[in-house]
């Protein structure tokens, strides 16, 4: 999109930095100090800008501070604030694209093919963002549905403090592992890991263990501490289903992974506090609602195709050798 071109365009004429000055150059021990300078006479206070104040010159023309106001104005909102940072710059690419975009439509080019309907379908698609953005920024949620969705989802703001016992298998365990000994196939690790939690059931120490059996090391020597697990935690669904059915002090059934199967113990289980976690709630209902919004667009549109192969991919016709 020429919109973005453009962002593009600015951010490579406005990306130089200020050079940092060389270091010192080292002074010999023993050097004699130079003499003090005497501190430069301070500057006159520099004169209040008014819009009609000129703060640039482009050949013979001046501009004031209103007139560069109104052409920093003209650009996407997140370049304006770098745009003043390198004004000079900035000023000669406002006005060099103004210049050839006039330069275009004095030749019509804006009216010909293909120009036209690039044109036109870039308009199109600046007019929808502009829509999505004013219709999210329009959303709002009220108290009532924030508590009523906090109240119907405990789980999605519970945090459970876990321990596990990893008992990891292989897909060809006749080859050793990383630390040289025998993998278990899946058979194996299954009766293994069943065989733990009978122990655990019937009142071993969870972390005792943990520490000589799970293949989760960093864990392992603490005992099978795992951290803290949320409802937006980065872990497989499989993992926090599990996570969130259980009570303090329960332990899961077996949970397989693609490496192994998964003992899981809830130490503490916590359903955070509504303020804490209301800006999530207000963030995930807006988005809720933008999705139903956008689905509803896309419901209105759907489209059924009576003849896939008038839409098979054509070749753009080829000149014929005349002999």
């Amino acid at each position: 999109m020429k919109y973005f071109a453009t962002c593009l365009l600015f951010s490579a004429f406005l990306c130089g930095q200020t050079p940092t000055p060389p270091p010192p150059s080292p002074v010999a021990p023993g050097t004699p100090a130079p003499p003090a300078q005497a501190a430069p006479p301070q500057a006159a206070p520099a004169a209040p800008i008014t819009p009609d104040t000129v703060v640039a010159e482009v050949g013979d023309k001046k501009y004031t501070a209103s007139d560069v106001d109104k052409l920093f104005a003209s650009l996407p909102q997140q370049l304006q604030a770098q745009a003043r940072m390198q004004p000079d710059k900035t000023l000669m690419t406002i006005l060099m694209i103004r210049y050839l975009a006039e330069e275009a439509e004095k030749q019509n080019i804006d009216k010909r093919p293909p120009w036209n309907s690039t044109i036109e379908f870039q308009r199109m698609q600046i007019l929808m963002q502009a829509e999505i953005n004013d219709y999210k920024d329009k959303i709002q949620i009220s108290a009532e549905d924030q508590e009523k969705n906090y109240k119907e989802n405990p789980d999605r703001f519970k945090e459970v403090k876990v321990k596990v016992i990893h008992v990891s298998f292989s897909a060809t365990p006749d080859k050793p592992g990383p630390d040289g000994k025998k993998m278990l196939s899946e058979a194996e690790a299954k009766a293994k890991i069943d065989e733990l939690r009978k122990q655990i059931v019937a009142g071993e120490d969870f972390g005792k263990l943990a520490r000589d059996n799970s293949d989760h090391k960093e864990s392992a020597t603490k005992d099978g501490d795992f951290g803290t697990i949320k409802h937006n935690s980065p872990y497989p669904e499989p993992v926090k289903t599990a996570v969130f059915a259980l009570k303090e002090g329960e332990v899961s059934e077996p949970v397989k992974q693609a490496n192994g199967f998964y003992l899981i113990r809830a130490d503490s289980v916590v359903v955070l506090p509504f303020n804490e976690v209301r800006p999530q709630i207000i963030e995930d209902l807006k988005q809720a609602r933008f999705n139903d919004w956008m689905k509803s667009i896309q419901n209105r549109f759907a489209v059924k195709v009576d003849n896939p192969a008038y839409f098979v991919p054509r070749r753009p016709a080829q000149l014929q050798t005349v002999r």
